[in-house]
């Protein structure tokens, strides 16, 4: 009887575990839709195939998308052409996300940094302006600290990557190990990167007005956060493995480095930059109203405003100071 009781046991978790892995793999998509207009490229990198979209003509200017659970350089949509009609434009998609491979490594902060001087000195070849959201802005800024000679000016958007540096104690690694595991992990993330999970946490934590939030940015991050081995890169971000020390980093950056904020960006406030720009008298502070976390794509006329003079090198009028 233990044995019949075993074996049913048994039967129902190899048929749960089979209904599991093929809704799993119902979920996977084969391939984006597109982007951002313009050619694309596939730079063979040394850990993985990088995607990157350029447009226009003039002096090289890279943007960087943020990193989270569905990031992708859809995020410059709003800014990628205007700037293109004053620069030769990179949007890249860094590797785990977007176009991008997502081999299954170990992903780290350092890691991120390296991929941005290699595409620095391998593809773009010339002294460049680096625009950068939240945590891919600690990476540009550590960029500029290395490779100063490649970078002339940092544009920096709502920059994170100070707290939890690398791992931070054994519920960070437990989750990290969880996410990357194949059957349960791949199910956890599905449900935390559904398109009611993604909508919901764009509109309470991301974007100051809920209203920009539209259906075509929600059915993107899906279809972003559902290519095969999507998980990967997220999992290192949710364990804390992406982090690196931004101010140390910033301070020993050579360049000007423009901080631009949303002013209800909720998980870094304004008030955020004030050690930032304690740590580097070559960073000025720019704050934009009704704009949260991503003032690029909320209001990227007036982000527009502030930035283009900045990358020109010609003054701007902006707030100086956080609010």
């Amino acid at each position: 009887m233990k044995l019949l009781t075993l074996g049913i046991f048994l039967a129902t978790k190899a048929a749960g575990a089979a209904a599991l892995a093929m809704l799993n793999r119902t979920l996977r998509l084969d391939d984006l839709p597109p982007t951002l207009p313009g050619a694309s490229h596939d730079w063979p990198w040394k850990h993985g195939r990088v995607r990157y979209t350029t447009l226009g003509d003039g002096p090289p200017v890279v943007l960087l998308h943020g990193v989270h659970a569905a990031a992708s350089s859809f995020e410059m949509r709003q800014i990628f052409e205007p700037l293109s009609r004053h620069f030769t434009v990179y949007a890249v998609d860094l590797l785990g996300f977007g176009k991008s491979e997502r081999p299954d490594v170990h992903y780290s902060g350092d890691m991120y940094v390296e991929l941005v001087r290699d595409f620095l000195t391998e593809i773009v070849r010339a002294p460049t302006s680096i625009v950068a959201s939240s945590l891919s802005a600690s990476y540009a800024a550590s960029a500029a600290a290395s490779a100063p000679d490649s970078v002339e000016r940092l544009v920096l958007i709502c920059p994170t990557g100070e707290v939890g540096i690398t791992s931070s104690g054994l519920r960070s690694e437990l989750v990290y190990w969880f996410l990357r595991s194949p059957l349960n992990g791949e199910a956890a993330f599905n449900a935390l990167v559904s398109r009611a999970s993604i909508r919901a946490f764009l509109e309470k934590r991301v974007y100051a007005n809920p209203a920009r939030v539209t259906d075509v940015l929600v059915d993107q991050q899906w279809a972003t956060a559902h290519q095969p081995n999507a998980r990967f890169a997220p999992a290192a971000f949710i364990g804390r493995r992406l982090n690196i020390p931004l101010h140390a980093r910033l301070a020993r950056a050579p360049r000007p480095a423009l901080l631009v904020w949303g002013e209800a960006s909720s998980f870094t406030p304004p008030s955020d930059a004030t050690p930032l720009l304690a740590a580097s008298p070559r960073a000025t502070l720019a704050v934009i109203p009704d704009a949260g976390g991503l003032p690029h794509d909320e209001q990227p006329e007036r982000f527009l405003e502030i930035v283009l003079p900045f990358l020109q090198g010609t003054p701007a009028s902006h707030p100086a100071e956080p609010r």
